[in-house]
């Protein structure tokens, strides 16, 4: 019998991408699918976007607003697939990806996981038309998850991510490591597949499977998000991380891997965050610190990093952004002038 495969939507405000979306998850090649969509108390008419999809057997469950990962608790609790692929609400699947990596999971050993390559594409762009990464090495075969993990966070000096319809994973692994954890509001995804990953027996990868990756220019990702209590998330997205994959290991090149990642959030975080900057760079010194250089912008930030350090280099490159965009906003703001014959 051909295991049930869970497509599990959360939804919030997304009703300029849900169809298609959705016709993404219906054109699968694998049977038998079940689709769920959990909309998160949009205000948009996403739930009724949703709802057209129902005689085409789309489940549509509401609930107020919670949150990403509480959708997907809601979502993974419905479910009944041996088989579970995260989608977001603005993302595609190739036909085939589904069949592909299930297919690829049913000659490997139990308890693996399946990634695929991705087309990273602009909103409102033709999704075929976007920038393929194939995603190696990161995305290797490996009988040793804790070994592919710490690639994946940067352990050789050079670090990837992975979006969550890039996955597929047994179910077993899904109820052994428990919840999306609901206090993360920014990269919930990846302390989840974290500690998927590091409960897996390995990971396989499909050659011909794509997810498709949508990415706002307007800057709505959730993932871009800069306020404090996002990057506040990010940090204990971090910390947790760090708590799971040194739970395993011990290894130099985790430790190493782990420090760059603390002091690429610093960076991002400083001068707007100062505290959060500076509890994530005492991270860096108690893994015994990072030779990693952060880039910091074109060639002119990169040598005032070198030389002045990155910090300067920061505030700099924000006060030049503030300049520029008080400049367009005062040009915006000039009176307007008649013009006399």
């Amino acid at each position: 019998m051909r295991p049930l495969v869970s497509i599990l939507i959360p939804c919030y405000n997304a009703a300029p991408w849900l169809a298609q979306t959705l016709e993404s998850a219906l054109a699968q090649t694998w049977t038998p699918t079940e689709i769920i969509v959990v909309d998160d108390g949009s205000t948009d008419g996403s739930v009724a976007i949703a709802q057209s999809f129902a005689p085409r057997g789309v489940t549509v469950i509401a609930q107020s607003n919670r949150g990403a990962s509480a959708t997907r608790n809601t979502a993974f609790n419905a479910s009944k697939g041996e088989f579970i692929q995260f989608l977001d609400a603005d993302d595609l699947l190739s036909p085939n990806k589904i069949a592909d990596q299930v297919q690829l999971l049913q000659q490997s050993p139990l308890h693996c996981m399946a990634i695929c390559s991705t087309m990273h594409f602009f909103d409102g762009d033709d999704p075929a038309g976007g920038i393929f990464h194939e995603g190696l090495p990161f995305f290797a075969d490996s009988d040793d998850p804790v070994a592919w993990l710490t690639r994946l966070f940067g352990g050789d000096g050079e670090g990837a991510m992975v979006h969550p319809g890039a996955w597929l994973m047994p179910r077993a692994i899904a109820e052994q490591i428990g919840p999306w954890n609901e206090a993360l509001t920014v990269d919930d995804d990846g302390e989840y597949f974290a500690r998927a990953i590091l409960s897996s027996a390995g990971i396989r990868r499909s050659p011909t499977a794509v997810s498709y990756y949508r990415k706002h220019r307007s800057g709505v990702s959730l993932s871009g998000a800069r306020s404090e209590r996002h990057q506040r998330s990010a940090l204990l997205a971090l910390d947790l991380k760090t708590q799971h994959l040194l739970a395993h290991t011990q290894d130099p090149r985790a430790k190493r891997a782990l420090a760059r990642c603390f002091l690429e959030y610093a960076v991002a975080a400083y001068p707007a965050h100062r505290s959060l900057a500076a509890a994530a760079l005492k991270q860096v010194k108690a893994l015994g610190g990072s030779d990693y250089h952060p880039p910091l912008g074109g060639q002119g930030l990169q040598w005032i990093g070198r030389i002045f350090g990155w910090k300067v280099a920061r505030r700099i490159s924000v006060q030049a952004q503030r300049w520029k965009t008080r400049g367009r906003s005062a040009a915006f703001s000039l009176p307007s002038q008649s013009v006399s014959s």
